[in-house]
């Protein structure tokens, strides 16, 4: 993603259907967001324009008369450089205050809070082994 762009809903709507299939036309993409409500052909050919030429999150081959799309990144590295831009943007980068704000709007229950445990120790170990730690994180999820 180029610095500054956001995502929309339709957008990320767009991007897990092609995370789920690896490729798709446009045709396909359209078929799969129908599930969702519907969705005009031109519109999908516009928003896959948009990501591709403005936003540099899909890139495109052509088959024969038909443009066939794949999203540049995974989804875990998508997930993390849009949740970072939240994070900076909305709670300026607190995360204390992410947490807060998660758990105020949706109580967990004990499995969950077991397993956001288990996320803070790693958390923590990482942070204590330093930079390299996350880096080799990153590389592995892509």
């Amino acid at each position: 993603m180029r610095k500054g762009q956001m995502v929309t809903d339709r957008e990320l709507e767009i991007l897990k259907v092609l995370w789920a299939r690896g490729r798709a036309s446009v045709r396909e993409v359209q078929e799969d967001l129908q599930v969702v409500g519907p969705v005009a052909y031109s519109t999908v050919q516009t928003l896959l324009n948009i990501m591709e030429e403005k936003k540099g999150l899909v890139r495109h081959v052509v088959e024969g008369r038909t443009f066939v799309y794949s999203p540049k990144k995974s989804p875990e590295r998508t997930i993390r450089e849009l949740t970072k831009r939240f994070v900076d943007r909305v709670f300026d980068g607190a995360l204390d205050r992410v947490m807060v704000a998660l758990l105020d709007s949706k109580s967990p229950d004990p499995e969950e809070l077991d397993r956001l445990r288990a996320m803070l120790d790693e958390a923590r170990a990482q942070a204590e082994r330093g930079p390299e730690a996350k880096a080799d994180r990153e590389a592995i999820e892509g």
